[in-house]
């Protein structure tokens, strides 16, 4: 499974590993936001991460739990910032990874082969510096287990996802917690849910682009002068 895939990568190189445990630790942030998120939205009153805690009269509201959902905000605020930091760590990484891979320092071994003989050890493959774009971009996904879910075909101008650095042609791996795991399972539905839940926060996105780039970033939903929360068009692979 795509776990055991991790396991294998992350144990034939440090630079993998150490990638997945930035992943990991930046998706056990959202985890936490998500957790309390969904406290907020189903405490007495219902105040979510934005409603008011006061009434009309400017008095604390009532039904409201007031400092319970202030200590709340302030914990979505704090992981929020250590999410953006997080994100930005695994940027690094996944950059840092993949030029090694197109430049031929880091070899990915098939997970599956085995040495052919009682004595024998593997050799790392020797460096390749005529491997097609898309090859290194299949090869740099195939480390992480990953697989794409979804096509951007459409980004409006001026929208989150533009902003964000979304562009037409990038194939989706990630969004939050979203995988080609949960699509195959729940279908693209789950997606708009997460979108939803994540309105006016950062939510990881990590995306391959044509060219051989494995691009990861944070994309903010929110309402814009166009339809939906993040403006562009994805169809399922």
């Amino acid at each position: 499974d795509e776990q055991h895939i991790k396991e294998m990568a992350a144990a034939n190189n440090p630079a993998v590993a150490e990638l997945l445990r930035k992943q990991d630790h930046a998706k056990a942030i959202e985890a936490e936001i998500m957790s309390l998120t969904e406290v907020l939205d189903n405490m007495p009153g219902k105040p979510g991460v934005k409603g008011p805690l006061v009434d009309r009269e400017g008095f604390p509201r009532a039904d409201v739990d007031v400092h319970e959902v202030r200590r709340h905000r302030n914990r979505i605020a704090c992981l929020q910032t250590d999410h953006v930091a997080a994100m930005k760590e695994v940027e690094q990484s996944l950059f840092a990874l993949h030029q090694a891979t197109k430049g031929g320092r880091v070899s990915v071994q098939p997970l599956d082969s085995e040495p052919s003989g009682p004595n024998s050890t593997p050799q790392a493959a020797a460096p390749s510096h005529e491997a097609a774009p898309q090859q290194q971009q299949e090869q740099a996904a195939a480390v992480r287990g990953e697989e794409a879910f979804a096509v951007v075909d459409q980004v409006s101008d001026s929208s989150p996802a533009s902003r964000a650095g979304l562009v037409v042609g990038d194939r989706l791996v990630s969004m939050g917690h979203v995988t080609r795991e949960e699509i195959s399972a729940q279908g693209m539905g789950v997606l708009s849910g997460v979108v939803r839940n994540h309105e006016g926060r950062p939510l990881a996105v990590r995306v391959m682009r044509e060219g051989g780039s494995v691009v990861e970033f944070s994309l903010t939903p929110g309402p814009w002068a166009g339809q939906g929360l993040l403006g562009c068009h994805l169809s399922p692979l």
